[in-house]
């Protein structure tokens, strides 16, 4: 088995290649073996010393990947194989159907409440950024969290605050997983930054991303370095331009190469405290429109039979990765109606748009 990796939360980029850095951990070369064993042998069955690589298994204790009761080894993060498709769509489907029919027949609604911000470009896009993205992958999940049905934060021996989620490397999951809207990568320093927010069908040119494969050196051979310009200059230098000031010729090569500028303008939609507020009212109107239904679902969890919930996994931490998938899907349906902006496609980057954020 190969198993796709994600990682949500406080996760530093730039972090030194050790037993404390997930990324790396997981990145290794035995680890997807040391997994399939695992999720494929009853839970708590086996122990450090049958797996063969025993540093590595420790390494992932470290990161809390995997976890011990007594000497018996079981999963510790929230975890989908291909025998688990058949929940994964019976929790879903019928729920972001719902949504969505909830939605579109409001969507007059939704394009005035949007329609009040007045940054130059069309409300499809402004709906894509700020209902697709920041009240669905944001706003949302505080309402969630406050209501004790997901759980958003794991503080890890490092002092460390991400969730870590796995999925089998299958054509079925990969439809729950990298095929779907739900990714929001955000470089970002005081509320100010880059955004971009689409599927994780592939590495997006993009600073998040930029530095994550940095983090693996991985960076592809046709990648600018701008490894000499601090997170806090690359912000601030594009917030100058979005006040029209003078920038240099060496961050608009920059911005130009992720894609956020062309011919010294700025190309993406930038969102600021009016933005936002308008996205507030917007959430307001429609949570208590679709909150019923989400909420009934979330609370079938533990009582599936999803495999993560043999080990023991919290239904919480599930929760969180299959309010992703609802989420996910309505998006699709928002997008294929029309009321939101189709992501452009790019090869071996997936489907995704660009924003700058200013809160």
């Amino acid at each position: 088995m190969k198993f796709n990796k994600y990682f949500y939360g406080d996760l530093p980029l730039d972090m030194a290649a050790n037993d404390e850095n997930p990324r790396w951990v997981l990145n290794q070369n035995c680890v997807d073996a040391i997994i399939e064993n695992v999720v494929t042998t009853e839970p708590y069955t086996l122990s450090i010393n049958q797996l063969g690589n025993e540093d590595l298994v420790k390494s992932l204790l470290q990161i809390d990947v995997l976890q011990l009761h007594g000497d018996k080894l079981g999963m510790n993060v929230p975890f989908f194989l291909e025998k688990d498709v058949k929940s994964l769509k019976m929790l879903s489907g019928k729920v972001a159907n719902d949504i969505f029919s909830i939605l579109s027949g409001c969507q007059n609604s939704i394009k005035d409440i949007i329609g009040h911000i007045d940054n130059g470009f069309h409300s499809e896009l402004n709906i894509y950024h700020l209902l697709c993205a920041y009240i669905f992958d944001g706003l949302m999940f505080d309402f969630l969290e406050q209501n004790n049905l997901v759980e958003t934060t794991n503080i890890h021996k490092s002092g460390l605050d991400y969730l870590v989620v796995l999925y089998e490397d299958n054509a079925e999951l990969d439809k729950y997983s990298n095929q779907l809207l739900c990714s929001y990568n955000c470089l970002i320093v005081n509320e100010h930054g880059f955004v971009s927010f689409g599927d994780s069908n592939g590495n997006r040119n993009d600073f998040y991303r930029y530095y994550c494969q940095k983090d693996l050196n991985q960076l592809p051979k046709k990648q600018i370095d701008i490894s000499t310009y601090s997170k806090e200059d690359l912000i601030d230098n594009f917030e100058k331009l979005v006040f029209g000031e003078y920038v240099e010729e060496q961050f608009i090569q920059i911005y130009e190469h992720f894609g956020y500028c062309k011919d010294r303008k700025i190309i993406v939609p930038v969102y600021d405290g009016i933005a936002f507020q308008q996205a507030k009212v917007l959430y307001e109107f429609i949570l208590d429109k679709i909150k019923n239904p989400l909420v009934d679902t979330l609370n079938l969890i533990s009582k599936t039979d999803l495999s993560a919930i043999s080990h023991g996994i919290n239904s919480k931490c599930i929760a969180n990765e299959i309010y992703h998938i609802i989420f996910g899907e309505v998006n699709e349906m928002l997008v294929n109606s029309g009321l939101a902006a189709n992501p452009p496609y790019y090869e071996g980057e997936g489907r995704y748009l660009k924003s700058f954020e200013r809160k």
